[in-house]
């Protein structure tokens, strides 16, 4: 039996060897707002968003689409059926008309805040006291090298007085649109976990955030 060569070359096999210089000068693209009683995500930089209200508030443009419980909302435009709001008949499948980030942060309904417990939420002494904490661990993050105690100085020297004015005016602007506002919060229903403001008005569908509320995690 008589073979014939194919003239095809075989190259030695040469096995991969991790480096870890490859991802050293790797930078994460994404920042996740993380509530910071409940544990659970709320927003991500992946959607524009711009800071309000000296940096109190963050202002998040939002989208009424359907969506099904197993569909993700794609970003930049990558679906914009699902986001423009078109039902699309996938199969017969029922799809429920929601804002995309109610529906990508599995965010429901807050039934048992109306104008007046709006009121006594940002008034609560609990809750002063909760946000005077994570006032103080904001500042350490974006400071390493503060301390405990300079965190909590700062806070009370006047960044609680400044951060309370911001809160206050953004309150007015809640409440001189109630009719137009809703407002939603985690999975969890935790009456202390932060809450998500939906305004819905002649500048389009907005969420507003509470931006002291959250901590935030890179990937």
């Amino acid at each position: 039996v008589s073979t014939q060569s194919t003239g095809t070359q075989i190259l030695p096999f040469t096995p991969y060897v991790f480096d870890p210089q490859q991802f050293a000068n790797f930078v994460p693209t994404m920042i996740v707002f993380n509530d910071r009683v409940t544990g659970e995500d709320h927003f991500s930089d992946a959607y524009p968003h711009e800071l309000v209200y000296g940096g109190a508030i963050v202002k998040v443009p939002v989208k009424w689409g359907f969506f099904s419980d197993n569909e993700d909302v794609k970003l930049a435009g990558e679906n914009p059926s699902a986001e423009d709001g078109d039902d699309g008949g996938d199969g017969g499948e029922t799809k429920e008309r929601k804002i995309n980030l109610v529906h990508q942060f599995k965010l429901v309904e807050c039934a048992y805040m109306n104008k007046k417990g709006f009121k006594e939420w940002l008034t609560d002494d609990d809750n002063i006291k909760r946000w005077k904490k994570f006032l103080a661990e904001e500042l350490m993050a974006a400071d390493y090298k503060l301390s405990d105690e300079e965190a909590a100085k700062q806070v009370e020297d006047g960044k609680l007085k400044e951060w309370k004015k911001n809160l206050t005016d953004f309150a007015k602007f809640i409440l001189g649109n109630w009719k137009n506002t809703s407002i939603y919060h985690d999975v969890t229903e935790d009456i202390e976990g932060s809450k998500i403001f939906y305004v819905g008005d002649e500048n389009g569908d907005h969420f507003y955030y509470i931006k002291a509320l959250y901590r935030t995690e890179k990937f």
